[in-house]
């Protein structure tokens, strides 16, 4: 199966500005502590230090923005093991009166829309749907972050808002996909780790129920 790309990845554009910026960071430090040296001027130290400390903010974003590709790129793969019949678009932005978001990876097909928020976090998840925080564990060190679910649901009714803009009405379903992560425990079949669940979860309904009209139309949207 092919995945379809309707916009570049901005996720890949923000992964290579914080990349380069980073390199940028080190190169002025290294310029500032040579001419506090050269030319006796002291203060380029405390410049460097500043420069030091915004790569290092740099590195972080890099690390954060590439585990996240690499998550939706793995998702997309598994994807592609799909029926011919589903057609799969990642990096869809969405806007609606003000409100944006992102879905990740979009399953269209007759049998309805499906789509997937993809998270490459690592270790163990803990968390409950009404929840607002989530858990990580990942041996000594634990991480807090925001209900993936509440994304999710900003995301579908986003994607809703969209097509209905356009007289389309279709159902939308869709599921938090962990990508690596080693436990979870949650308290929603809405929230999987594992490929074959997810793909069997995508496919659970077989009654058609969109016109291969309307698809035509939703796939022009999307564009």
């Amino acid at each position: 199966m092919k995945i379809k790309k309707v916009a570049f990845n901005p996720n890949r554009m923000r992964y290579r500005k914080y990349r380069l910026l980073f390199w940028m960071m080190l190169l002025f430090a290294a310029l500032s502590i040579y001419a506090s040296f050269d030319y006796q001027v002291w203060y380029g130290v405390g410049w460097a230090i500043l420069f030091l400390v915004l790569a290092l903010f740099c590195q972080r974003k890099t690390k954060i923005l590439k585990s996240g590709l690499e998550g939706e790129e793995k998702t997309a793969t598994l994807l592609r093991k799909l029926p011919k019949e589903y057609t799969v678009y990642s990096t869809i932005p969405l806007e609606v009166e003000g409100a944006r978001s992102e879905i990740d990876l979009l399953v269209i097909s007759e049998y309805g829309l499906y789509v997937v928020e993809v998270k490459n976090h690592h270790g163990a998840i803990y968390g409950k749907k009404n929840q607002t925080t989530w858990r990580q564990e990942r041996g000594k060190s634990i991480k807090y972050f925001k209900n993936p679910l509440k994304q999710l649901s900003q995301e579908i009714n986003l994607l809703s808002k969209t097509l209905n803009s356009f007289h389309i009405h279709v159902p939308i379903q869709g599921c938090v996909f962990f990508s690596n992560v080693k436990r979870l425990r949650v308290d929603t079949n809405d929230v999987l780790m594992n490929d074959d669940l997810l793909l069997e979860k995508i496919q659970q309904e077989r009654v058609p129920i969109i016109k291969k009209s309307e698809i035509r139309k939703i796939k022009r949207v999307l564009r």
